[in-house]
């Protein structure tokens, strides 16, 4: 299957696409991309090929920001045994825009990046076609077209859009373009691109803000970055104990606490500061295993969070709700934390670059055991490649460790839960090994190595990242069962 987007578009948090339609600001939702995959998944789909000539700009008002995320299809009727294969082909990189050339009128407009793709998918320019396979494009090497003509145009009008591009379809399914015996189909008329003098007397127009004339490079804006900067400070300025006597907790800033609801057996008080808290299990006196955690702030919003054993969460708190969440373990430094300051600052920013999603995934992973929101990031940029066994991997590795697998990776793992004595546990399947996807990813063998089966606690009820939430739409028995129901919890 074969979708086609342009138009106005978003990037949230960890490669949460958004696609607006017209009337996104009277209903107040968009197409929430990578859910719309996942239900496609449930029509027997097994390749899925995405073109999105759109904008990747950050949220600009409290409105874009608070966007309902929409699949558009419902649930499907099958349950395949496997991931389907995703090819994606985006027109910019996170936090950026993408550009419409105008013609000498409005019907010889042309998006930037729709016009190079055109250009390849109909072998138009040679450098499309594969240098193994003679007269065919592929999707490697319409990728590899993309990412070396795209900027090259934008540069001739003195724009810079870089695409992202991540072909997995496996090789001989992959070709969208031959070129050789048999009657071709009639390609279209591709006329010239007009001359960079005559769109600087119009100006390149920004396909996200039609009318509007883009005078800057498309990069994020200084109030992004400006906003990225100061949560970083904000995050590495947050004071917060190095351990409690019960050995996990809360440190909070940004809204008064007025409570922390837990569950039965659990206890929770303030402790050392007023947004202090520490939680325990009532027979032991210290936080035995994950257990979910409910915030109520004084402004009547609540925040759903997890509390780990041996781990101190610090919780930021805005007028949308939480922007930052990192979990440190007892009595580490505070230098530990870095890697996922500067991961959720540069997703705040829109720089968290998902060009390399393999090579970054790795990056990230290598501190996840140290703070495990840096494996949730993680997993949602490999679940936005259709990338199942290294998430499957990531939720191994965790039970190897000794540590809880957060909610986030086994839902999207799509792994089979149990309440099992007041736990959420997860069956994780066995994974074979395969080749490595990249340098990156060649010299830690766990990004690609086999591992066994193995079962383990869940980290949390409830999704640790805002993104989440959604994929618990409409969720079924057989899709995903470590989404249980509040009647199953009270028996």
């Amino acid at each position: 299957m074969l979708i086609y987007f342009a138009g106005h578009g978003l990037i949230r948090e960890a490669e949460e696409g958004l696609w607006l339609l017209s009337d996104w600001f009277k209903v107040q939702r968009a197409v929430a991309v990578e859910v719309l995959k996942r239900r496609l998944h449930r029509y027997n789909i097994q390749q899925i090929a995405i073109f999105s000539d759109s904008c990747r700009s950050l949220p600009p008002d409290i409105d874009a920001a608070d966007l309902v995320p929409d699949a558009v299809l419902g649930r499907g009727p099958v349950n395949p045994p496997r991931q389907p294969r995703i090819d994606k082909f985006i027109a910019a990189q996170d936090g950026a825009a993408t550009f419409m050339v105008p013609g000498a009128n409005p019907e010889e407009d042309r998006c930037l990046f729709t016009g190079v793709l055109m250009e390849g998918l109909w072998g138009k320019n040679p450098v499309a076609f594969s240098k193994l396979l003679k007269d065919k494009v592929t999707s490697r090497s319409l990728g590899e077209f993309l990412d070396a003509e795209v900027p090259k145009r934008a540069e001739v009008y003195k724009r810079k859009l870089i695409p992202t591009v991540s072909p997995t379809f496996p090789e001989g399914d992959d070709i969208y373009f031959y070129a050789g015996s048999g009657e071709p189909p009639t390609p279209p008329a591709f006329p010239d691109w007009p001359s960079p003098q005559s769109v600087a007397a119009m100006g390149i127009r920004g396909i996200d803000d039609i009318g509007t004339v883009f005078k800057d490079i498309a990069i994020p804006s200084e109030d992004s970055l400006s906003s990225s900067d100061s949560l970083l400070m904000m995050m590495r300025d947050q004071q917060r104990p190095r351990t409690f006597e019960t050995g996990a907790g809360f440190a909070v800033d940004g809204a008064h606490v007025r409570a922390v609801w837990s569950a039965p057996g659990v206890f929770a008080e303030r402790h050392g500061q007023p947004n202090w808290w520490r939680l325990k299990h009532e027979a032991s006196h210290r936080l035995d295993r994950p257990e979910p955690a409910l915030i109520e702030f004084d402004d009547g919003k609540f925040a759903a969070v997890t509390a780990l054993p041996d781990f101190i969460a610090t919780v930021l708190r805005d007028e949308r709700g939480v922007s930052a969440l990192i979990y440190r373990e007892k009595y580490a430094q505070r230098d530990t934390a870095e890697i996922a300051e500067e991961a959720i600052s540069n997703m705040e920013s829109g720089a968290l670059r998902v060009g390399d999603v393999n090579g970054l995934a790795v990056r990230l992973r290598q501190q996840k055991h140290a703070d495990p929101v840096l494996g949730v990031i993680s997993a949602y940029l490999y679940d936005s490649i259709g990338d199942l066994d290294n998430i499957r991997r990531m939720a191994f590795y965790y039970v190897a460790h000794n540590q809880s697998i957060p909610f986030d990776i086994a839902l999207l793992a799509q792994i089979r839960g149990e309440w099992r004595d007041g736990i959420l546990w997860a069956h994780v399947p066995a994974v074979s090994e395969r080749p490595p996807a990249t340098e990156d990813a060649r010299q830690p063998s766990w990004t690609y190595s086999a591992t066994p089966a193995a079962d383990g606690a869940v980290g949390g009820l409830w999704p640790w990242m805002r993104q989440g939430w959604p994929f618990l739409d409409d969720l079924t028995e057989d899709e995903s069962s470590i989404v249980i129901s509040d009647f199953e919890m009270a028996n």
